[in-house]
């Protein structure tokens, strides 16, 4: 047999056999000593009892037990020859022998079972593991008791190892049921509603694959170049900050990172763009956020998001567990303007 789902020819061929019901079977050279039993009644003596002195005192038990001429004590002290010395010459117990099963089948109780000697318990018991099902031994419904049993602890530990795995399931990475349900977007906002409101309205102005960089002029710019967004309007606005055409180029390309100065200059640039050139702008982007001013607008999270800023936070996580779990939100605007949780430094790492 093998436990890890590839069987060799050899274990093929077993397993054939058993599902055949050939194969399994009580060893002969153990039968040949111990005899066979295939019920209190009954024993046929192996060489055990019948070639050696056993088989007389073996022969006087069972006769002392059918005609029923001795008394419990009488008989109990037969079955018990020798149990304190050299048990195996009395066929009788060990002193070391205990039984842990059902009381009733205690083989040393005064029943028939004794009525062979000790040496008669292996083959019934023998004869027992493989004629559990009460008629001629059957294999394959051996085997398959332990095929349910193996099925049934396969399924049932799916399920316990799936409960058991979630208790700590990403544990750290979301800090409350509301992050896990919503991949984290309650962590930006809980009023989810009108937060989501205010993205729909917001159209194209946020690209989401690079959120990491969200806030960042030069990221805006990029946005505006994938949607075709970028006007006369604002590529002179922009070359009119202090940006050169290379520069432009080498930002919208990736192909270097914008410097302190650079981004200073392409948000001057935004600043600029009013009234119609911003219309021109908002159009391809699909942007109906109403109350904005300048292209430098969306980049301000309170015109962003008009109806949900009051419900911003940022997180901060915790270096170790607390009442929060991983990490604790705060809000990024209060009274009207941004916090002063914020902009202090009581919050650590955070405006610092």
């Amino acid at each position: 047999m093998s436990n890890s789902g590839k069987q060799s020819p050899l274990g093929v061929n077993t397993l054939g056999s058993l599902l055949q019901n050939t194969g399994f079977r009580i060893n002969s050279v153990a039968a040949s000593y111990m005899g066979s039993s295939t019920s209190a009644s009954n024993y046929t003596f192996g060489t055990l009892c019948s070639s050696t002195c056993l088989n007389v005192l073996t022969t006087s038990i069972r006769r002392a037990f059918t005609d029923g001429s001795l008394d419990t004590t009488t008989y109990n002290n037969l079955i018990s020859i020798g149990s304190g010395s050299i048990p195996a010459l009395g066929n009788s117990k060990a002193p070391t022998y205990t039984w842990t099963g059902a009381p009733t089948w205690n083989p040393y109780l005064t029943t028939e079972i004794t009525s062979y000697g000790y040496a008669r318990l292996f083959a019934l018991q023998a004869y027992n593991e493989f004629n559990y099902n009460g008629s001629l031994p059957v294999y394959k419904d051996f085997l398959m008791s332990f095929m349910a049993s193996s099925g049934f602890i396969d399924q049932s530990n799916s399920a316990i190892l799936t409960v058991f795995n979630s208790i700590d399931f990403v544990a750290g990475t979301y800090s409350n049921m509301n992050d896990l349900i919503s991949a984290d977007i309650t962590g930006v906002s809980l009023s989810t509603t009108v937060f989501g409101q205010d993205l729909v309205t917001s159209g194209k102005a946020i690209d989401l694959s690079t959120i990491a960089t969200f806030g960042l002029p030069s990221n805006l710019l990029s946005t505006l170049n994938t949607y075709n967004a970028i006007t006369p309007s604002l590529s002179l606005a922009l070359l009119s900050s202090g940006m050169s055409v290379s520069e432009i180029s080498d930002i919208l390309g990736k192909v270097s990172t914008p410097s302190t100065l650079q981004q200073r200059n392409i948000y001057g640039a935004f600043m600029i763009i009013v009234g119609q050139d911003l219309t021109d702008i908002l159009i391809p982007l699909n942007c109906k956020t109403s109350g904005l001013e300048s292209l430098a607008d969306l980049l301000n999270p309170q015109k962003l998001f008009p109806n949900s800023y009051p419900s911003l936070t940022v997180p901060v996580y915790n270096a170790s567990a607390g009442p929060t779990n991983s990490k604790t939100y705060y809000p990024i605007y209060e009274g009207g303007g941004v916090s002063s949780r914020i902009v202090g430094s009581s919050v650590t790492g955070i405006g610092q």
